[in-house]
């Protein structure tokens, strides 16, 4: 009766969800990609679609590594798809509209996973190859969300961002991710500078996340390098 009992046993028990293999790896893979491509997309036209496309493919590999977490995921999949679907039909030149509602919902989105996955990190216990592509992956993650927020400001106000260097240039989504890593590693070259209100005050936001992330990742990898050390 006892083998009965623990087949029942064993039936009864919910297994938990499984995290995909290289999540955080996949992830950092497409930033990476989107970072050496930007060369590439800096004028209007074919080329910034191709930079939307890779946008896509981010928003795409971010609910990859969103997989197997229960609510999180199911959050992430209401925010992700409509947000994808939106931009690949604005890619056949259908729901334009929408294009505005689109860039929202992918901030919110991206918003969302990056203090997931920052939490995931820094709650690891183990510092692994994944853990440390998670990080590298979340920080880059909060660049592109900043990028796509400025995009945002810049439709809805023009006049929000300038160009120091070439006052008549007009400002583009893919300038605006330069200019956002800029901001988020303070290193500040003064190129292209915030104009109006709301995007200074979202440049504030970026520079202290910027320096408050390294600081509380490092802070935390040498807490578990330590820790290991003392078990050892």
């Amino acid at each position: 009766m006892s083998p009965v009992r623990g087949s029942a046993h064993s039936k009864g028990r919910v297994s938990a969800p499984r995290t995909p293999p290289h999540r955080f790896l996949t992830l950092l893979s497409m930033e990476l990609l989107v970072i050496l491509a930007y060369p590439f997309t800096l004028e209007v036209g074919s080329r910034y679609d191709w930079f939307r496309l890779l946008v896509v493919m981010v928003l795409i590999a971010a609910l990859y590594a969103a997989l197997g977490r229960g609510r999180v995921t199911l959050v992430a999949f209401l925010l992700g798809t409509p947000a994808i679907v939106i931009r690949v039909a604005n890619f056949g030149g259908h729901f334009q509209t929408l294009a505005t509602t689109a860039v929202t919902l992918e901030i919110i989105f991206l918003g969302f996973v990056t203090v997931v996955f920052i939490w995931t990190v820094l709650s690891h216990p183990k510092v692994t190859a994944d853990t440390l592509a998670g990080a590298i992956a979340a920080y880059l993650l909060v660049g592109i969300t900043y990028g796509l927020a400025y995009g945002l400001i810049a439709q809805l106000s023009p006049s929000s961002f300038r160009s120091t260097v070439e006052p008549w240039r007009v400002i583009h989504p893919p300038d605006l991710f330069f200019f956002s890593f800029v901001t988020l590693t303070t290193v500040g070259y003064g190129d292209i500078i915030p104009w109006g209100d709301h995007a200074r005050s979202l440049v504030i936001l970026e520079s202290v996340t910027g320096i408050m992330y390294t600081a509380v990742l490092i802070g935390r990898l040498v807490g578990l390098h330590i820790g290991r050390r003392v078990e050892s």
